[in-house]
């Protein structure tokens, strides 16, 4: 039988500053099980400034939405700050809907790479 296929990536990186999370795929609830620990643990960091761009998104349900909001609430108790990177129109359709706009304050783009995070482009085959 051949293996099971994610539908979904995540690349970080530091860039002006923030920590810039990288979204790709399908943000359903398998991604949000798997994704939720590793981002909850770096808007977690003491005064983060985090940054998810969702332009590479082409997927996004209720269980996406619960991840974006964990993040913020997060890192707004850690004294951090979430910012987010406008996706494409399925996304922001969705957002729209559910009238969260202002749950979030938006980028048009990620902010202009520093560092790297290491060799790992993080990639989550999670």
């Amino acid at each position: 039988m051949g293996g099971y296929e994610l539908a979904f990536t995540m690349r970080e990186r530091v860039a002006g500053g923030a920590i810039t999370i990288e979204l790709v795929g399908e943000i359903d609830i398998l991604a949000e099980q798997e994704l939720a620990p590793r981002i909850e643990a770096l808007a977690g960091r003491c005064r983060a400034d985090l940054v998810i761009d969702l332009r590479g998104v082409t997927f996004l349900d209720a269980s996406g939405l619960r991840l974006l909001l964990r993040a913020r609430n997060r890192a707004v108790r850690c004294g951090g700050r979430l910012r987010v990177v406008r996706g494409g129109p399925r996304v922001s359709k969705v957002i729209r809907i559910v009238q969260l706009e202002t749950a979030f304050t938006w980028l048009d783009a990620p902010p202009v790479a520093d560092v790297a995070c290491g060799p790992r482009d993080g990639s989550v085959p999670a």
